[in-house]
């Protein structure tokens, strides 16, 4: 017991919490359903985990992901979808992010990222087109906001031009960091399609197939972190998409874009909570195993009160998650109370995992426990969908807004 070990000495599986797995502010049929998942999750999910990362394997992502029986969760019982709502995703975000993020990730982007706006803003018949696909897990979907002038300043900074000839729009430019760009079929895709007046005033969504000559993927990035999860550079040279291929209006892409931010920020704070409940549950169960000075670890309040601390955030910041999701699924307007659970999370969730390794100690800092992967993945969450700076930018616009100077 005192001596070396191994992952496989700790009784656990990755995913597997030994926090309650019946939580109180959750329904039976919420709960239910997270097990169900969970149960998934073990079958198809944990035996390829470590293989996704280590080999960067997008395409078994992917193969995995089209196994998954619940990429319709967020489509219209009219198109063949479940229709659950966002509280039901950020429950299956937890669950698919405690055994692999990456997976999660490739997840995200299509059935969330893309088929969102599609069913917010999509005609009958580009639901009937493009849901179809997602939800049976045939077809992959990515959204497309960020471009090399961007970064935090995405639409300011875009340049993707559509210009309209006829019944077609001409699509040049470029995209970078496009989670899904190198697997994707489709992409929402935002554009300038006016550039004289302010950009967001002349911005515009379409729904872009990526069998369409002229696009191009010019390399997927080698992350520190998320690795399986494909992130693209995308080029856009004369391509031609078709103007019933507009999503919403012309010149009004930024209510498109907008209406998403909410969704796709409960949905990675969820992510965050199963990334660190993954790495607290390692480091709990290490410190009851591992003795020094003849007592285990977790007799010694150093130790233990890191524990505490850990569970402190996960559990009240998993409270504050669920009841956003509540409220956004009833139609409230939620910004910045998402920009702050979204920043909170991700904050707390790079102090876990750096926090789990310290309790773990040598091996923790190595390949023969996740924890090192954890670490990694967990820092992207301060920059992805907003970083964690411009997420208390955006606090302090809405601060004025609301209430004035």
């Amino acid at each position: 017991m005192s001596g070396h070990i191994n992952f496989e000495d700790l009784e656990l599986k990755f995913g597997y919490s030994c926090m309650p797995n019946r939580l109180y502010y959750y329904s039976k049929e919420e709960n239910d359903f997270r097990m169900e998942v969970r149960e998934w999750c073990e079958k198809y999910v944990a035996p390829e985990a470590e293989k996704i990362d280590r080999n960067r394997d997008k395409q078994l992502a992917v193969d995995i992901l089209k196994k998954m029986p619940y990429l319709n969760m967020l489509i219209p019982k009219e198109a063949g979808g479940q229709d659950k709502g966002i509280l039901y995703r950020t429950i299956l975000g937890e669950e698919l992010t405690a055994f692999s993020y990456a997976l999660a990730g490739v997840f995200g982007a299509s059935s969330c990222l893309f088929a969102g706006p599609v069913i917010e803003f999509g005609t009958t018949e580009q639901k009937k087109k493009y849901l179809s696909g997602i939800g049976d897990g045939s077809k992959i979907g990515a959204i497309g906001i960020t471009e090399p002038t961007g970064g935090s300043d995405s639409i300011g900074g875009m340049k993707l031009k559509a210009t309209r000839e006829g019944d077609h729009y001409i699509l040049n430019g470029e995209k970078c960091f496009i989670t899904n760009g190198s697997i994707a079929d489709y992409i929402c895709l935002y554009t300038i399609t006016n550039d004289q007046v302010k950009t967001h005033q002349g911005m515009t969504a379409f729904i872009f197939e990526t069998d369409t000559p002229g696009f191009e993927v010019v390399k997927d990035y080698k992350h520190m972190g998320r690795r399986g999860m494909p992130n693209s550079h995308l080029r856009f040279t004369n391509c031609k998409v078709p103007i019933e291929n507009m999503l919403h209006r012309e010149n009004e892409g930024l209510e498109v874009l907008l209406f998403g931010l909410d969704g796709e920020r409960t949905f990675t704070a969820s992510q965050y909570i199963g990334l660190a409940r993954s790495a607290f549950e390692v480091a709990y169960r290490y410190a009851h195993k591992r003795e020094q000075f003849k007592k285990t670890l977790y007799n010694f309040e150093a130790i233990s009160f890191k524990l505490a601390e850990m569970y402190m955030d996960i559990e009240i910041n998993r409270i504050a998650m669920t009841q956003i999701a509540r409220m956004l699924d009833d139609g409230n307007y939620l910004r910045p109370t998402v920009a702050a659970l979204k920043a909170r999370i991700a904050d707390a969730t790079v102090r876990i995992t750096q926090e789990a390794i310290q309790v773990v100690g040598g091996l923790g800092y190595s390949e023969e426990y996740p924890l090192e992967r954890y670490y990694r993945d967990a820092k992207i969450g301060q920059i992805s969908a907003g970083t964690s700076e411009i997420m208390r930018y955006l606090i302090t616009r809405e601060m004025v807004r609301m209430w004035g100077k």
